[in-house]
């Protein structure tokens, strides 16, 4: 029985996988120059990146079964010997973000294990025509590439190929949303592209507007004919002149014999200004990211909570949950989620939680020690080890106490109390 034999009686593959591998073919990376450059030059882009990464770098993930221990170090403690879980969850998510993918290397052979960032954009998926993905070729443009060694163990290049080859099962691929693949995702910029454009359009012409002194255009007019030697003669002296106002621009026209122009240009600073327009572009940016705009502004703004909620209910969970599906994936046995209970901005204040914790202790509903757990204090170091704690309350119903407290306790027998 042959390998492929085997895998067909342990998984029922995909008959159209065949198809898919042939019209597909080799998922290579796009150019993400264009997005690099908006990522390093707009400023609301940057920014509303920024804020999510920084919001999904403090949520930590809760693994539960398999190897728990060792798996909760790699993603919430040390994902290897070289980087801290903040700067490899940076790296990771700015290349989600602006290539579309994440690529993750995990090395077994280390101790503990290891996870390691791949450049998203230097990374090629070969498909397989049975399983989905034969391997990943990670190929660094323009650059010579010598075998090296990750997580202590060689890497050899292909013979056809100056790449480096990862075996499908050592890679962690997490991918955005594509039309166009089933492998490769695309850039989160990409719906922005138009947006970007125009964007850089107005200020480019905003920006040249102010280097010529906030002048649009000049006409020089004159009642008599002037030859063409004495009209150009006059421009190169007006622009030596003022060569400020014409560094950029065009040459001013000149209209002679009594010509006239009527109504040449009525463009002010404030139609050039462009404030309104380039503050909606913004705002559909930060929309288009998942940020709401008002997190963007200054201020004391009474609806910032409620767009924190948001932001992390439809654009940081999400986000982090297709890492955390993709790890339970590569980490048979266990499953890893995102800790919500983290968030602050999606806990409720201090006091109406120990009001409904209170409430479900006393009402017979939830031990002492589940009430701990639940406002975050039952920690190694505050645990308590009372036996009470560990069991149900049974509510006693005292009549009489809510109206009166001298009449509180149990109801006197009747017949005890007429004397018989």
């Amino acid at each position: 029985m042959t390998i492929l034999d085997d895998l067909r009686v342990l998984f029922k593959l995909n008959p159209a996988q065949p198809g898919i591998a042939a019209t597909e073919g080799e998922a290579d990376p796009e150019n993400i120059v264009d997005f690099q450059k908006s990522f390093d030059e707009i400023e609301i882009i940057h920014r509303s990146i920024e804020l999510i990464i920084n919001a999904a770098c403090d949520l930590p993930f809760s693994v539960k079964g398999g190897a728990e221990k060792k798996v909760t170090k790699l993603l919430n403690t040390t994902p290897n010997p070289f980087e801290d879980r903040n700067r490899f969850f940076r790296r990771a998510l700015l290349d989600f973000y602006l290539d579309g993918n994440t690529f993750i290397y995990y090395d077994k052979e280390a101790e503990g294990g290891a996870l390691y960032i791949i450049p998203a954009n230097d990374m090629s998926i070969i498909p397989n025509s049975k399983t989905f993905i034969d391997h990943y070729e990670y190929q660094p443009l323009a650059k010579e590439v010598d075998p090296f060694r990750v997580g202590g163990r060689a890497r050899q290049e292909d013979n056809d190929s100056t790449g480096i080859r990862f075996d499908a099962n050592e890679i962690i691929h997490i991918k955005s949303d594509s039309q166009d693949s089933i492998y490769r995702g695309d850039s989160k910029l990409k719906s922005l592209k138009r947006i970007i454009e125009l964007y850089y359009s107005m200020i480019s012409f905003q920006r040249q507007f102010f280097k010529n002194n906030a002048v649009p255009g000049v006409v020089l007019t004159t009642d008599n004919v002037l030859s063409p030697k004495v009209k150009m003669r006059l421009l190169a002296d007006w622009s030596q002149s003022y060569s400020t106002i014409f560094k950029g621009a065009r040459s001013p026209a000149i209209l002679d014999g009594g010509l006239k122009i009527d109504s040449f240009s009525k463009i002010n600073f404030q139609e050039l200004d462009f404030e309104a327009s380039i503050d909606r572009i913004q705002q559909d940016m930060a929309k288009a990211l998942g940020v709401p705009y008002v997190l963007m502004k200054s201020g004391n703004n009474a609806n910032i909570a409620p767009n924190q909620v948001l932001l992390y209910t439809n654009t940081v969970i999400p986000l982090m949950s297709q890492f955390a599906s993709a790890f339970s994936l590569r980490f048979p046995g266990s499953e890893v989620t995102v800790d919500k209970q983290a968030i602050t901005a999606l806990r409720p204040d201090i006091k109406a939680q120990a009001a409904f914790w209170s409430t479900l202790v006393n009402g017979g509903i939830a031990t002492a020690n589940e009430a701990r757990e639940g406002l975050r204090l039952n920690t190694e170091l505050n645990k308590i080890d009372d036996e009470e704690c560990d069991h149900i309350r049974i509510p006693q119903n005292i009549t009489g106490s809510a109206t009166n407290p001298s009449l509180g306790g149990r109801p006197g027998n009747s017949n005890n109390d007429s004397g018989e």
